[in-house]
């Protein structure tokens, strides 16, 4: 990939998130950070947009990206935007270890150089690498993939889209994202108990960390939840949601705003039907118009 020439301004933006924020299988300017970005430049040309997003990041990763940015290459970043998924929760919990005291994070993955390369490599062809990366553990993802291509399955998903938004309710409800581990604590108040609320402990720890650092620098942060499909299909438990959304709302200070991103899918009346318009059929992940409508949720939230 070309590295990006970036010219700093008065104010420079920094958004970062996982696979939601990078904007997997998408252009940038279709992602809902490049929405974002063309709608504030016509109002500001005197702010810069940077997208730090990568699949998988999680809280632990962004506090030592954060620090890495603005303590060791000394950016002028002015304000920070950290999108959060249900997914993250489970990442910081299983698969990264802790950041240590020099801002190194330690994860389970740290050694095996060859399989990161295997799987950067992959993440070119975005449309195919989001539908395996999140449901599948890292080791199994080069089998996958070999196996994806032995059998030339890999179209594209544009060519799909009518045939798939024609599938049943039935069908969706029996799709393996919506059973998925990262969001177990939700819906069973037992894995709630088990290891759901530490991990949010841990999660909300890594970012009480990063408030710390961007107050040193007067960075102003906004911390943003995104509700997820595996949350509009199914119904979470009450309780356990607000128990989320009150411990990021107690991060809240002086420069530290959060808010939760839940309101872009109720222009439909039926929430699968929102998802099969919303996200890529099969996949978490929003499409196109996902990205658009979440782009309008966080401009009127927003305060930028």
């Amino acid at each position: 990939k070309n590295r990006r020439e970036i010219k700093f301004k008065d104010r420079n933006i920094l958004f970062i998130g996982d696979s939601f924020t990078e904007g997997v299988g998408l252009k940038f300017e279709d992602t809902y950070v490049g929405k974002v970005s063309e709608t504030i430049k016509k109002f500001d040309n005197n702010v810069e947009i940077l997208n730090a997003g990568v699949q998988s990041y999680s809280p632990g990763i962004y506090l030592a990206k954060i620090y890495d940015l603005i303590e060791r290459r000394k950016l002028p970043i002015t304000d920070i935007v950290i999108m959060i998924s249900g997914g993250d929760i489970a990442d910081d919990y299983y698969k990264y270890i802790k950041v240590d005291e020099n801002f190194k994070l330690k994860h389970i993955d740290q050694n095996n150089k060859f399989l990161i390369k295997v799987i950067n490599f992959y993440k070119s062809n975005t449309l195919f690498y989001q539908i395996i990366s999140r449901i599948t553990p890292p080791k199994v993802i080069p089998q996958l993939i070999k196996s994806f291509f032995n059998k030339k399955k890999n179209k594209n998903y544009l060519s799909e889209e009518i045939k798939l938004l024609n599938i049943s309710n039935k069908e969706i409800l029996k799709m393996e994202f919506l059973t998925r581990q990262d969001y177990e604590y939700f819906f069973d108040e037992e894995a709630f108990n088990k290891w759901g609320k530490k991990a949010i402990g841990k999660s909300i720890n890594n970012l009480k960390r990063i408030i710390k650092l961007t107050e040193q620098r007067n960075i102003k942060l906004q911390i943003l939840y995104a509700k997820e499909p595996v949350l509009i299909i199914k119904k979470p438990k009450k309780k356990i949601l607000n128990y989320l959304l009150l411990e990021f709302k107690k991060l809240e200070g002086p420069n530290v705003k959060f808010y939760y991103i839940n309101e872009y899918h109720n222009i439909f009346n039926d929430d699968i039907d929102g998802y099969k318009k919303l996200f890529f059929i099969g996949d978490i992940h929003w499409n196109k118009k996902g990205n658009f409508l979440v782009a309008n949720e966080i401009i009127n939230k927003l305060n930028f």
